[in-house]
């Protein structure tokens, strides 16, 4: 593949990666759970976002290949705990399509959620199959339009009063449950690292476009957390779109912003995907069909597989549920890239290993923090792929 994106471009598709639909409905489910301390479970998701950018920022300095903590902890540690690595990424993902679909469907087409989903799935393939040149400019336009929208909510509600009574704060486990469903809207910062082997001079642009855009949709999240617990007090645990009840805008123009968004969320998402499974194809992990290109370089089949798998997924219509499922499979991910980062020799980072330990240790205490549902599906699901692995494998070296 050969490298188009520029530093510019690499940050609009991070910000397109994480200001897609996560901010349009993660605040709601995240505020039962945390109540008033809604701002302090976005500064620990936040948190744990920074440590987990740093390894990845890490180790892409060093492995520039598509393909994120697959190819880190490959290179590292084991192929087996790298296909855990991409496994967990990929399942994580496929929610993450399914949720972002079904937002895009439920502010656009309330009713017919299913069909529409569906349609802006395939959309964002055809686009990101036309190839990478055109996933940027998407990235650009998506990104730009989502951030106007949320500075003129979050400048509105400054001059705004609330009508409802304050919540009560969260317990300490309300708190870390929070965070991480709040990681969900941050899970694309590093997306920038699995397109790595699109990436002019990988090495210096990936860590800076990561830090860019983190730090850009940090500042968002923690101003938008404080001015919705302030507006809609104990009604934002009730809502699954609270920024288009405070928009200043009428109710339709807020919801073409949030499928907007959420478009942008997609394209980018799906591209990512898409890229570590063909890395993954290469490397004999998955079928090698996977890893065929088309003449814009794009793993054209690869894009096709995720968009039916995504689509199955909107079947379940529970977009609560694969939020809590998408973040389970992401934070296993993150941490294996943190584990990644902490063997990676001494000599090819100046960056302290106790950051990796701690990425680690907190990704491990969110990740079972998530609701006992995805929780349990999640593990299931991915102890599931691994051990189809493990027996493919043993079946291959006794034939």
């Amino acid at each position: 593949m050969s490298k188009k994106l520029s530093t510019s471009s690499a940050v609009y598709i991070g910000l397109a990666s994480m200001l897609g639909a996560g901010v349009f409905v993660v605040f709601g489910p995240a505020a039962s759970f945390a109540g008033s301390l809604l701002p302090l479970a976005v500064l620990i998701a936040g948190f744990v976002a920074y440590l987990n950018a740093g390894s990845i920022a890490q180790l892409a300095a060093v492995v520039p290949r598509s393909g994120g903590a697959y190819s880190y902890a490959r290179h590292y540690i084991s192929p087996a705990v790298g296909f855990a690595a991409g496994a967990a990424f990929l399942i994580g993902k496929l929610g993450s399509v399914a949720a972002i679909a079904l937002t895009f469907a439920t502010y656009l087409a309330p009713g017919f959620e299913v069909v529409v989903a569906v349609l802006g799935i395939i959309a964002m393939t055809l686009i990101n199959i036309m190839g990478i040149n055109r996933t940027a400019l998407g990235a650009k336009i998506l990104a730009s339009t989502t951030i106007g929208f949320l500075v003129l909510v979050m400048f509105t509600s400054l001059f705004a009063w609330s009508v409802f009574m304050p919540p009560a704060p969260g317990d300490g486990f309300g708190v870390l449950t929070a965070a991480s469903l709040f990681f969900f809207a941050f899970a694309g910062y590093a997306r920038v690292a699995t397109l790595g082997g699109e990436v002019e001079d990988p090495t210096r642009n990936i860590p800076r476009a990561i830090a860019i855009s983190l730090g850009i949709v940090l500042a968002i999240y923690l101003l938008l957390s404080v001015m919705l617990v302030k507006r809609l007090g104990t009604e934002l645990a009730f809502t699954l779109t609270p920024l288009a009840d405070i928009s200043p805008l009428p109710g339709p123009f807020a919801s073409v912003f949030a499928a907007v968004a959420a478009l942008g969320s997609l394209l980018a998402l799906i591209a990512g995907m898409s890229r570590t499974a063909a890395t993954m194809a290469q490397d004999g992990e998955l079928p090698a069909l996977f890893a065929r290109l088309n003449s814009k370089g794009t793993p054209y089949l690869a894009e096709w597989a995720i968009a039916l798998a995504a689509s199955a997924l909107v079947l379940t219509e529970s977009v609560a549920f694969v939020i809590g499922f998408s973040s389970f499979a992401v934070l296993t991910y993150y941490a294996i890239a943190n584990w990644a980062g902490y063997v990676q020799p001494r000599g090819e980072t100046k960056r302290p290993k106790f950051l990796n330990l701690l990425g680690l240790a907190l990704c491990l205490i969110l990740l079972i923090s998530v609701p006992l549902s995805a929780l349990l599906a999640g593990s299931c699901v991915l102890a599931l792929v691994l051990a189809l692995r493990w027996g493919l494998a043993k079946l291959g070296r006794t034939s």
